[in-house]
Order: C-alpha cells, then sequence, then structure tokens
C-alpha cells in the first residue's frame, strides 16, 4: 500500500529537491496508507513535498496557481471517468480555496500565512451541487476552507469509485469490464463511502472475496 500510494500521488525527487522532504512524505504515507483516504488527502495537501512539487508553496491570492487543484481532481479523488464532470472553473475554485500555504525550508515544516489567501466566496459547479464555499481570513482560514473543500469532494460518489479502481488494477487486473464493475467496483465503493473512506474494509472485502 505504501507503493500504491507513492505511485498514487507521483512526487518526483528530483523536482522536490530535497530527499528529507521526500523522507517525510513517505512517513507520512506509511501513518496513513491502511487508514483514511480523506484523512490522507488532508495532510498530503499541507506536505512539504507535495506543496513544493506542485507549486502550492507559491499559491497566493493575487495569483492562485491551480497545479495542486488540477491533480487534487483529477489524479487524487475523481479521476476523469465519465461520471466525473467537474469543469475548469471548479479547478479554478479550488486553486483559490488552496491558496495561502507556505513551506519554511529551515524547520522543514509548512504553515498557513493568512495574508496570502483569497477570502472571495469560491462557486463550484452543479456537479457539486453549486456548493459555494465561504471565503474567510484569519489563522484557522486555510484549515476550515480546505476541510469544506474535501468534505465537497468526497460528498461524491465517484471519489470511491476512483480510487476502488485504481486499487483493483494494482492489486488484481488492468482491465475492468461491465461485469467487474457492477460486481466487483460498486461494492467495494460502497464499502469505502459506508467506512468513511477507511483504506482496511476495502482491502479486506477484497482480498476475501472469491474474485481475488
Amino acid at each position: 500500500m505504501i507503493m500504491f500510494m507513492v505511485d498514487h500521488f507521483g512526487n518526483e525527487a528530483t523536482d522536490v529537491g530535497n530527499a528529507n522532504w521526500i523522507y517525510m512524505q513517505h512517513n507520512l504515507i506509511r501513518q496513513y496508507a491502511l487508514g483514511n483516504y480523506k484523512q490522507l488527502v488532508d495532510a498530503i495537501t499541507k506536505d512539504y513535498a507535495m506543496l513544493r512539487y506542485l507549486n502550492g508553496y507559491l499559491n497566493v491570492a493575487s495569483a492562485p496557481d491551480e497545479n495542486y487543484g488540477r491533480e487534487l481532481l483529477e489524479l487524487f479523488t475523481l479521476g476523469k471517468g465519465p461520471d466525473s464532470k467537474y469543469t475548469e472553473n471548479d479547478v479554478k475554485e479550488a486553486a483559490k480555496v488552496l491558496t495561502g500555504w507556505r513551506v519554511n525550508g529551515t524547520t522543514y515544516t509548512t504553515f498557513f500565512d493568512s495574508t496570502r489567501h483569497s477570502t472571495v466566496n469560491k462557486t463550484f459547479s452543479s456537479f457539486f451541487n453549486n456548493t459555494v464555499i465561504t471565503g474567510r481570513t484569519g489563522a484557522t482560514a486555510g484549515q476550515l476552507e480546505l476541510n469544506d473543500l474535501l468534505n465537497m469532494i468526497f460528498a461524491q460518489q465517484e471519489v470511491s469509485k476512483f480510487i476502488v479502481r485504481k486499487l483493483y488494477r494494482w492489486f488484481i487486473y488492468y482491465t475492468i469490464d461491465s461485469a467487474t464493475e457492477a460486481n466487483v467496483i460498486t461494492p467495494l465503493a460502497e464499502i469505502f463511502r459506508n467506512n468513511n473512506y477507511e483504506i482496511k474494509p476495502v482491502l479486506s472485502a477484497l482480498f476475501k472475496s472469491e474474485h481475488f
């Protein structure tokens, strides 16, 4: 699962630029590899290596950087399947939510800088039920808006299906036909959602299945 997650989040050491930061990210992944996926996404959003790799530390209100917001939707949560219908504007609004996170190169820590955060309301598409994330100010603004963003994303059933499909392709087979989608992916995705995105119940059901 550590290999799966490292591959899933896909940082490159040469671009991150410091082995210590990669080590820190691997420790983070080890902490959550059999734990809660939503909590892992929250933590890795603020991870030093990830902020460096996808320019999150450069994401400011005056010039929102869409790199991490795009990957968050496309690679880490919703994917690009036929039922994943977020829009380009959703990426832009997510980028605004994520403004203000910074890195400290001396202490190897990350922190939120409210002076760099976009305080405007962020409005999302009908795919997200036209959700509006209220712009906030102050030291807690970054985490509060990130919570809202992840709650909105993980309310979509496509998150569970996307991650389960990736697990299936990693551990079983690269092709998912209609029967597998209906008889394996859909029920596993339901287990994932019903367990509040805990990873272990999904793996347990998969590895104990006759299909496996």
